[in-house]
């Protein structure tokens, strides 16, 4: 219980000071506190970056919460920005377009729009996917620098499904394919039954900050001729919102 409400007190404190720095015996005061106890937490929030002391002495927000805050805000803004682009491509595309971006060694899909089909692939709104286990992940990687995804791939690379690839030669050709042609088809290599289409997202710097991606069920999905089709709508969508954050081709 102890741990527990050493925490309580420690959010407590961080939402007083968001709401107004302070000092110690301040800040005590205001959220009822022994100045003691208060010291004690404020030490701990202090070493980990979460406070920090102003000119002044008193404590303020510090970088870890502010860095937080920063990519929380970010994705947001990106999301507002795609979301009319997922529209517009599961109406073209009559299958379901999401947004990824990236976090660590992984993707995270963080919107989706579903096509009015009577059967529908599963929504995967906060499903978290290895690099190398997916289109989304391998578009991404492709505007690293080689030494980057050198390091990636001589990783441990987990085995998602059956078609998982995790041979570093095989993702090094498509990484070449992907930057011929700005695009990448996978087929099942997360999930079995699976076919998804991806291109990347850049910011001003060139790096990609997200993927665009489209998928539906394998057996429909896509059907005969359509790949082209839909690499050129992904890859033009995904090329406009890079263009939106900055970035020119």
């Amino acid at each position: 219980m102890g741990n527990v409400q050493s925490v309580d007190r420690a959010l407590l404190l961080l939402k007083e000071i968001g709401r107004e720095s302070g000092g110690l015996v301040d800040l005590a005061g205001r959220v009822d506190l022994a100045t003691s106890t208060t010291a004690r937490i404020l030490s701990t929030l202090e070493s980990g970056g979460a406070v920090r002391r102003g000119g002044d002495g008193a404590y303020e927000i510090g970088p870890l919460i502010q860095s937080i805050s920063s990519v929380t805000e970010g994705t947001q803004r990106l999301e507002t920005l795609v979301h009319p682009h997922l529209v517009a491509l599961s109406t073209e595309l009559d299958e379901a377009a999401c947004l990824a971006v990236i976090s660590g060694d992984e993707t995270v899909t963080v919107d989706q729009v579903d096509a009015p089909k009577p059967v529908q692939a599963e929504n995967w709104t906060g499903t978290r996917v290895p690099l190398h286990a997916g289109g989304a992940g391998l578009v991404i990687m492709a505007t690293w620098d080689d030494p980057d995804i050198d390091r990636y791939l001589r990783g441990d690379l987990a085995v998602c499904s059956s078609l998982t690839v995790i041979d570093p030669a095989e993702h090094w050709r498509r990484i070449h394919e992907i930057r011929a042609t700005g695009s990448l088809w996978t087929h099942g290599e997360y999930v079995e039954g699976l076919s998804s289409l991806s291109a990347a997202i850049r910011d001003s710097t060139g790096r990609a900050v997200a993927a665009l991606y489209t998928y539906g069920p394998s057996y429909r999905y896509p059907t005969a001729g359509q790949e082209s089709r839909v690499a050129r709508s992904v890859l033009v969508r995904a090329q406009e919102i890079s263009s939106d954050l900055g970035w020119m081709a």
